[in-house]
């Protein structure tokens, strides 16, 4: 920039970064993740042979693991739809099951590449065609991961007391009282009117604690029996398909072992958890079968989910150019 264009210039515009280092930070942002995961999978296949995996792969039952694959995506895309139009008509906008089928049938074209990115299509969604406010509708996703956390912690610990006692659980089971009872206790912080002291009053007044506020028993026994019967669809189908490929792993293992997984399928470094859950299943399952079994199981689990949840996803693709319609009408 020359002396004339900084004279001209908006102060922001100098700050700013020029455009071609923009679209580099972006396409960095864009191949990180994807490097993140090829990096973790290297090491799993430097561990287990490519071979291997591939030859259990070969021996597993798929007439056992496609079908569960297909009813757990099914029933998990009707629980949560029924989830979002509870949640939303409570404390944001009247969203119908027909409309939050249409909303969490959106997430799932752009979840597979990042989380985040699918949460963000919600609040975007929920501004677009309701007029909800970006912090509104993330004060009630702040409320339902609230709510997710509670319950993961809680099927950790029957998870555990499933299990035969051994010296490591009996340190981690503290840890995971602890956990349940600090979100059971930040639940309430925010959920109760009293005490009225003023510094808490404020805290509570802040506009990301909003549903908090509104919310009610009900509402957190009505969204804890949803997400309830949705993580153990996770559960009964890490039991049910990891036999599919020959791994005898019991069910308390199962229950203990899926909120860890679920938690790393979640951390967005990778796209869809790739890599990540894989090397969590690993850890968790490897005392019931093989390790290239369990690989191969880890790797068919996210194809299999993400290719029957996209058929849900294009029901709705009218939607997003709807929204994309509105949103270029805005601007």
């Amino acid at each position: 920039m020359d002396a004339a264009e900084r004279d001209t210039a908006e102060p922001g515009d100098v700050l700013a970064p020029p455009p071609e280092r923009r679209g580099l930070a972006s396409r960095l942002r864009r191949i990180l993740p994807w490097a993140i995961a090829a990096a973790i999978l290297w090491l799993l296949f430097r561990r287990i042979p490519v071979g291997d995996a591939w030859r259990a792969a070969e021996e597993a039952r798929p007439e056992i693991f496609l079908p569960c694959a297909v009813a757990a995506a099914i029933f998990w895309f009707l629980l949560e739809s029924g989830a979002f139009a509870y949640m939303f008509s409570r404390f944001n906008a009247r969203i119908s099951w027909a409309e939050a089928r249409s909303l969490r049938g959106l997430t799932y074209l752009v979840t597979p590449i990042n989380w985040n990115l699918g949460t963000a299509s919600i609040i975007l969604h929920l501004r677009q065609s309701k007029g909800v406010g970006a912090i509104e509708s993330t004060s009630s996703m702040l409320f339902y991961a609230t709510i997710d956390a509670i319950l993961l912690g809680s099927l950790a610990l029957v998870g555990i007391s499933l299990l035969p006692a051994s010296p490591v659980i009996e340190q981690i089971r503290p840890y995971l009282l602890g956990f349940v009872a600090f979100g059971i206790v930040a639940l309430a912080f925010f959920m109760a009117p009293a005490p009225d002291w003023r510094w808490l009053l404020r805290i509570r007044s802040f506009r990301i604690f909003r549903t908090h506020g509104l919310a009610t028993l009900r509402d957190v026994a009505m969204l804890s029996l949803i997400r309830t019967a949705y993580f153990s669809g996770f559960v009964l189908l890490f039991w049910l398909g990891t036999r599919a490929f020959h791994v005898e792993l019991p069910l308390g293992s199962a229950m203990a072992s899926t909120p860890v997984i679920l938690a790393a399928g979640g951390i967005p470094i990778t796209p869809a958890g790739l890599g990540t859950q894989q090397a969590a299943m690993l850890y968790f399952f490897s005392a019931y079968g093989s390790e290239a079994a369990i690989l191969a199981f880890g790797l068919a689990f996210p194809v299999a989910i993400t290719l029957a949840r996209m058929p849900l996803g294009l029901l709705y693709i009218r939607d997003l150019a709807a929204l994309r319609g509105d949103a270029a009408d805005e601007s």
